[in-house]
């Protein structure tokens, strides 16, 4: 960032911080990296009155606690941690990164938060039980094997020789496999259980879950006005709140326009070409490889034959 826009964004933090927000009426969209969140709260972000607050779970540019590790897990929360997680979702915990998505005269204007997280879906329970929200959490789904692809063009294979209790706290299932994840050779087939083991039951879980926006990134691509009248209705914003109608507000929107964290160039013009790139590419033999990923770890939502969920 420029020197400008870190001086805005910590003023940003500012007007933030010293307004009045409860962690009840907090929009929160969970998902995993690379998973189309950032397109999701480009999108959201433009309702009148909302503040985007970025990725505050960040183990190096967050405001939480080293100790909650590189994907926090309420299990391995210590005394004070749920008080300092409220502190989060109420806007009192925040600093420059967390901020810089948001202009200056929104944030002074602000009467609503916005909160994406890609490290926090396993807060997403912990949340719903202490928490009566106001707005239902949005739970950004998206196949794992674009995910697993996308996050490997992006950030390169991960290191198997890391302190897995610090770095997933709380984590019990994936740190008992963890000798034995490291020693799959090839990087994607392993990548892909390291998601299952973060995300697959929960998935599976809060899909379900009534109090819950279960949002799939296929959808999204496909029919965006559609997704986005569901998503914004299933909030409860009131059009006399958004100051105009769901329809008048999904059509002043672009959601043709890709996230800013297009860093690779990884999209395509064709929405549907762009949710066939990765499994297309892909011959039979490797895919019924990663199809035993996904069954072994009892994951049912996506399969390696569609790029579409498996609808219940």
């Amino acid at each position: 960032m420029s020197l400008r826009q870190v001086l805005e964004s910590h003023a940003c933090a500012h007007f933030i911080r010293r307004a009045s927000f409860h962690p009840e009426d907090a929009i929160q969209i969970f998902s995993s990296p690379r998973g189309g969140s950032t397109w999701l709260m480009s999108l959201l972000s433009q309702l009148p009155g909302v503040a985007s607050l970025w990725e505050p779970f960040h183990s190096k540019k967050g405001v939480v606690p080293k100790h909650w590790g590189a994907r926090p897990h309420p299990d391995a929360f210590s005394e004070g941690d749920s008080a300092i997680l409220g502190e989060v979702l109420a806007g009192h915990r925040v600093n420059a990164w967390t901020c810089s998505r948001t202009p200056l005269q929104q944030a002074k204007n602000a009467s609503q938060l916005l909160i994406k997280y890609v490290r926090g879906n396993r807060l997403l329970p912990f949340i719903l039980d202490k928490w009566h929200l106001k707005h239902k959490p949005i739970l950004l789904m998206r196949h794992p094997l674009d995910v697993a692809i996308s996050q490997l063009r992006a950030f390169g294979e991960r290191p198997r020789d890391v302190r897995v209790n610090k770095v997933y706290p709380g984590h019990t299932k994936l740190q008992k496999r963890w000798a034995e994840l490291s020693q799959v050779a090839d990087p994607l087939e392993r990548h892909l259980h390291l998601w299952c083991l973060l995300n697959a039951t929960l998935w599976e879980d809060m899909s379900r879950d009534h109090r819950v926006i279960a949002v799939h990134y296929h959808d999204l691509a496909m029919q965006p006005e559609k997704e986005l009248y569901r998503i914004i209705e299933a909030l409860d914003l009131t059009p006399a709140r958004a100051r105009q109608s769901t329809q008048n507000f999904i059509s002043s929107l672009d959601p043709s326009k890709t996230s800013d964290t297009d860093f690779k160039g990884d999209f395509l013009a064709n929405n549907h070409d762009q949710l066939w790139k990765n499994l297309g590419s892909i011959d039979d033999e490797r895919k019924a490889i990663l199809q035993s990923v996904l069954d072994q770890h009892g994951f049912s939502m996506y399969s390696m034959s569609d790029v579409a969920p498996q609808r219940a």
